[in-house]
């Protein structure tokens, strides 16, 4: 009796922390594996609630036009320039020109333009976000995003290599 409290102890206090741990990391491109339609939106969210922030950015990126104004259309350039090279290769994304077109949207976030040797680069924050579905009662959702702030080429490479990966593309 004296061995099994030990072990019953050692069990109940694992149990509760066992059933908190999440299961996966939370960036995973599983649900986008099957999905065509993509919409890309370039934007500068103005996120001040980092208490839930995916929440405010799915709300931004919902509220937004998905044509690129100023500054920003030359950033959506670059990387809609990426996204149509691996669209062309692979034919297994197709470009959506409305959120109700989209079966997800791929949206960076430009935090700044770095000035470097003359030449301005865009750094930012790349997200892929699922659309909500009414019937099985699922919200909106970040599925991936970059590991850290990157230069807007390097972000969408990054988007682009875990594609071919969960994809089986090489």
């Amino acid at each position: 009796m004296k061995a099994v409290a030990p072990i019953l102890l050692l069990f109940l206090l694992y149990l509760p922390t066992a059933a908190q741990e999440p299961l996966g990391d939370g960036n995973s491109l599983a649900e986008v594996r099957d999905k065509r339609n993509v919409l890309l939106i370039v934007f500068k969210s103005r996120v001040l609630d980092v208490t839930d922030r995916e929440r405010a950015i799915i709300e931004d990126v919902l509220k937004a036009d998905p044509q690129p104004k100023g500054r920003y259309r030359w950033v959506y350039s670059q990387l809609a320039a990426k996204l149509n090279k691996y669209m062309k290769k692979y034919r297994s994304l197709s470009a959506a020109t409305e959120l109700s077109e989209a079966d997800y949207v791929i949206f960076f976030n430009v935090v700044e333009f770095r000035r470097i040797l003359n030449t301005v680069y865009p750094y930012g924050e790349l997200f892929v976000i699922v659309k909500g579905s009414p019937e099985t009662l699922k919200p909106p959702r970040v599925v991936w995003k970059a590991r850290k702030v990157l230069f807007a080429e390097d972000a969408i490479g990054d988007l682009i290599k875990d594609l071919k990966a969960i994809r089986g593309e090489t």
